[in-house]
């Protein structure tokens, strides 16, 4: 599953940063806030997750692998949600000037970071939930974060090698985003059915 999630996760930044050029310029502070943001996302998502699961079981008496599913379901809406949201925002930025000015990248700025942010903190929420089912079910406690980790990255390495070199070339960016909620909503339906 960790392969998966890892796999659609590069496969927005990568989307989402190319569509993002396409409405808000191709330039370097657009590149260095979609990253930025994608990292603040993930980095947060993982902490506030980690802080709020065993809240969250005990309050619900849920296993974490249905609060996982549901990070997965939200991580999928994003892959239709963002392209709406840089098309709305692009009309919100056309009569403030240049794309070089400061107003421009200014707003640009808060437009793509309100865009992508919720979904990229939803990523980040995957590995508390997953450890803590891992927790919950005894798999291999000791080197099950190493595995989740290993499965992650490899499956986050091929999404940007695929996404790159195949799927934008022959799928296009909507359906390869597509493609991508497909696995995010594949993988719910997997932990919401446990």
């Amino acid at each position: 599953m960790f392969f998966v999630s890892g796999f659609c996760g590069l496969l927005y930044q990568i989307i989402w940063l190319r569509i993002a050029f396409a409405s808000f310029g191709i330039i370097a502070p657009i590149l260095s806030v979609v990253i930025s943001v994608f990292m603040l996302g993930l980095s947060l998502g993982s902490w506030a997750g980690g802080k709020c699961i065993p809240f969250l079981k005990k309050k619900v008496n849920l296993s974490a692998i249905i609060f996982y599913g549901l990070a997965e379901i939200v991580i999928g809406l994003g892959a239709f949600v963002v392209p709406h949201l840089f098309t709305f925002g692009e009309t919100l930025l056309l009569p403030l000037g240049e794309v070089n000015s400061t107003k421009y990248l200014f707003f640009s700025a808060l437009i793509l970071g309100a865009s992508i942010f919720p979904f990229c903190f939803a990523m980040g929420t995957t590995y508390p939930f997953m450890m803590s089912f891992v927790q919950e079910s005894k798999l291999g406690e000791r080197t099950s974060f190493s595995f989740l980790y290993l499965a992650n990255g490899i499956g986050a390495t091929l999404g940007t090698i695929i996404t790159t070199v195949f799927l934008v070339e022959k799928l296009g960016l909507s359906n390869t985003l597509s493609f991508g909620a497909f696995g995010n909503f594949s993988l719910a339906i997997i932990c919401l059915v446990k």
